[in-house]
């Protein structure tokens, strides 16, 4: 007797928010976008003082779960308890985002699809990452791959596609479940800054592969509001953004699994960096004092917050 076969369980994904003084008007466009696009959502808030003046968006139609660490423990630290909600509560694939990232309404979706055509094809997935937009800069944030020993930034050239990449920003990040069973959480010694970075780097040196999607969209602000230098746009974070910048990129240097490439590709920018933000940006000594600083607790080890 011939029995029909039971259709596949659609793979549940939870998002996961992590929040930091968040501006509440941004906060629930974020969360309005998010919430129709996955099964759960679970918002880790990283010891903001005004949490009470925080509320929930009226587009959510089901509950949001929130976990209030009461103290800045970094970025990693918040993810990483985001994380462990989402494997206690079934999750297949967790969605990382920032709290001013705002999500096309089929960005989960597009991921998703490259994701599972990917997995079909026996490719070991490590994340699967939007296209970015900064409305605030000309340019769109590029995709970055590493090929030969030499680094390559680049767009999308049309509407769809799907392209190998080394590394992604968190923010907008699909990544399985199994893979972070296989790699291991965020590392909290790092606190904040190339978090994101330093796991694609072990995760591809244990074989998993990431890929950039065009079709999924994300808009989302790199930094502080941009400077202008030269006519030309430039990136910016604070000062203190700056110390953790330097110190974890000293400390990512040394690190066997770290790509040469990129090792020698970040270690320009940091010079760069270092003369061009101690002369020109302001606040100019405050850069300084916090970029050396970083440099020297790099040197010397130090992890964790400043």
């Amino acid at each position: 007797m011939d029995t029909l076969e039971r259709p596949a369980r659609s793979p549940r994904v939870v998002a996961i928010v992590v929040t930091f003084e968040p501006d509440p008007a941004d906060l629930n466009t974020v969360l309005a976008a998010l919430r129709p696009q996955v099964a759960a959502m679970v918002v880790v808030d990283n010891g903001s003082r005004d949490v009470a003046g925080l509320t929930l968006p009226t587009a959510a139609r089901q509950p949001i779960h929130w976990v209030r660490l009461g103290e800045n423990l970094g970025i990693a630290a918040a993810q990483n308890r985001g994380i462990e909600w989402a494997r206690v509560h079934g999750a297949d694939y967790v969605l990382l985002s920032d709290q001013d990232s705002e999500p096309a309404p089929d960005m989960v979706r597009q991921l998703l699809s490259a994701a599972r055509e990917l997995a079909r094809q026996g490719v070991p997935l490590g994340l699967v990452a939007p296209d970015f937009v900064d409305d605030r800069q000309a340019v769109r944030i590029p995709f970055m791959h590493i090929a030969d020993g030499r680094p390559r930034w680049f767009g999308c050239a049309g509407a769809d596609g799907t392209a190998e990449i080394t590394t992604a920003i968190a923010s907008g990040s699909l990544i399985p479940l199994a893979t972070l069973d296989a790699v291991g959480p965020m590392r909290e010694s790092m606190f904040i800054d190339l978090v994101d970075i330093e796991w694609c780097f072990r995760a591809n040196s244990l074989g998993f592969r990431a890929f950039g999607v065009c079709a999924a969209k994300l808009r989302h602000n790199l930094g502080e509001q941009p400077a202008r230098l030269l006519g030309r746009t430039l990136s910016r974070h604070s000062p203190l953004r700056n110390y953790y910048f330097y110190r974890n990129a000293v400390w990512l240097l040394r690190q066997g699994y770290v790509a040469s490439a990129w090792k020698r590709t970040i270690a320009r920018q940091m010079l760069k960096r270092y003369v061009v933000f101690s002369l020109f940006v302001h606040p100019r000594m405050g850069y300084l004092r916090m970029m050396s600083l970083g440099l020297l607790h790099g040197l010397r080890g130090r992890s964790g917050p400043l």
